[in-house]
């Protein structure tokens, strides 16, 4: 759902990244630019590179699912989606010209970091513990 919902900020023209020469940077109007890069017409497509890998992740989760099912406890693959998503997320804040800034620290990624190591810690964690068995009163 998220790799096709990013084509909305294509439409809407936000939430590109920075300027760019590349062969398949995307035109935006110069109503939609941030201010300070008025100058600039081509921009990097951070909707179509986090659209891209979104969907390698979706494909990492299939996958991951289907190889470790068996041993994966409920709610694991979310927790890996909850692993995965952030790194995108942080690479992206990367390029992006508009990232929410508190002082000289970029919130989304630190979101992003807190949110994957403390995911990771607690996957690494669960995946760890034995298997409960269910309690037959007799």
């Amino acid at each position: 759902g998220q790799a096709i919902g990013r084509w909305g900020n294509y439409v809407n023209q936000e939430l590109y990244g920075k300027p760019t020469n590349l062969p398949w940077g995307i035109y935006i109007d110069l109503a939609h630019r941030v201010p300070g890069y008025t100058q600039y017409d081509r921009f990097h497509p951070t909707f179509l590179y986090e659209s891209i890998l979104d969907g390698l992740v979706c494909l990492a989760l299939l996958w991951a699912a289907r190889r470790f099912g068996q041993q994966f406890k409920p709610g694991s693959v979310f927790l890996l989606y909850l692993v995965l998503y952030p790194a995108v997320r942080f690479c992206m804040e990367l390029l992006r010209l508009d990232s929410s800034g508190l002082g000289d620290i970029n919130v989304n990624q630190t979101l992003a970091v807190v949110v994957g190591l403390i995911s990771a810690a607690l996957l690494f964690i669960r995946q760890r513990q034995p298997a409960q068995q269910p309690h037959n009163p007799a």
